[in-house]
């Protein structure tokens, strides 16, 4: 039985194992989440002997260290809607991407979060029903 109450960045180094012991070492890819992975992880990940490759998302907190150098760099066009700044540094190749697609995806998401206002007149209704509890809602609230 599988403990589902784990942390992920625990779970990665024994699942890189299981999938190269059950089937071999081979040139793979792995796409995963920032956080998912810990330092000690992706260092083994590069180890020689290893043909990993990964794409993973800088960490937040070193995000600003980044955005200081992707300023002055090109866009490069991947897609009609894509564009992508790469640069190298200490081995690894960083990708900033960009995406209309994502873009109005984003600015829709943000449109369809409720008002710090309406945040506050839902509190204030759970607290007038005796605790009754917060109302989440979605799209607009009234």
């Amino acid at each position: 039985m599988v403990n589902s109450n784990t942390i992920d960045s625990t779970t990665l180094s024994g699942f890189l194992d299981k999938i190269e012991n059950t089937d071999g070492k081979a040139k793979r890819m792995w796409v995963m989440d920032r956080g998912i992975p810990t330092e000690g992880v992706l260092a083994a990940m590069r180890a020689p002997g290893r043909e990993i490759s990964y794409l993973v998302g800088t960490p937040k907190s070193r995000i600003g260290k980044h955005e200081k150098l992707w300023l002055n760099l090109p866009w490069q066009s991947v897609r009609d809607s894509v564009a992508v700044k790469l640069y190298q540094e200490d081995g690894e190749l960083y990708v900033l991407a960009k995406s209309e697609g994502r873009q109005a995806k984003e600015v829709a998401m943000r449109k369809s979060l409720p008002s710090r206002d309406q945040l506050l007149m839902l509190v204030g209704r759970g607290q007038d029903r005796g605790g009754a509890g917060l109302w989440l809602c979605q799209n607009k609230c009234a």
